[in-house]
């Protein structure tokens, strides 16, 4: 999703447990400031866990309108490693620290939302114009949106190129995710 609520630079391995990568280019990502407090140093380093600069979570994930879960197809070791992620993060939180429905969650079911929407839209109307106007569309969520037009590999495509951080060696020609957690 957009940052919007500030961004962090997040320490993979936590300064407070690994001080002498505080500066390791490798262990730096930029992470929205809830992700990176509730993160906070709960793990030692990358071991455990999946991290977007190293692994693909296209295909990690599996993305739903109220959730992001784990794809069951990953290999035993691979789920825990998945589960262990979206616990770090605590990716799937309904609410805030003040108890007040998260952003994130929120922000989710309006996207997806939009996303079924244009769906509707352009099965009813799939000119070259729809196209265009689809791919603009996303505010977020890109992964939400791929999985809603999973059958519309010209629209994903349209979507992405609007969109910027997708590491297509996580795609393969149909732009559906490559069945592997490597990069």
């Amino acid at each position: 999703m957009n940052i919007s609520n500030g961004m962090d630079i997040e320490h993979i391995s936590p300064k407070s447990k690994n001080n002498e990568l505080i500066n390791e280019w490798d262990n730096l990502l930029i992470a929205c400031k809830v992700c990176n407090r509730i993160k906070s140093d709960n793990n030692k380093n990358r071991t455990g866990y999946i991290f977007p600069d190293t692994h693909n979570t296209a295909y990690a994930y599996k993305y739903e309108k109220t959730k992001v879960s784990v794809n069951k197809s990953l290999t035993k070791d691979e789920v825990l490693l998945a589960q262990a992620t979206i616990d770090l993060v605590d990716i799937n939180r309904e609410k805030d620290s003040t108890n007040r429905k998260d952003d994130r969650h929120v922000a989710r079911f309006v996207e997806w939302d939009k996303a079924i929407d244009s769906l509707k839209d352009y099965e009813s109307n799939s000119c070259d114009e729809m196209l265009k106007q689809i791919g603009r569309t996303p505010s977020g969520f890109i992964s939400s949106w791929l999985t809603v037009f999973k059958d519309y590999s010209e629209v994903k495509k349209e979507i992405l190129l609007n969109s910027s951080g997708t590491d297509y060696k996580c795609l393969d020609n149909d732009l559906n995710p490559v069945e592997s957690l490597a990069k």
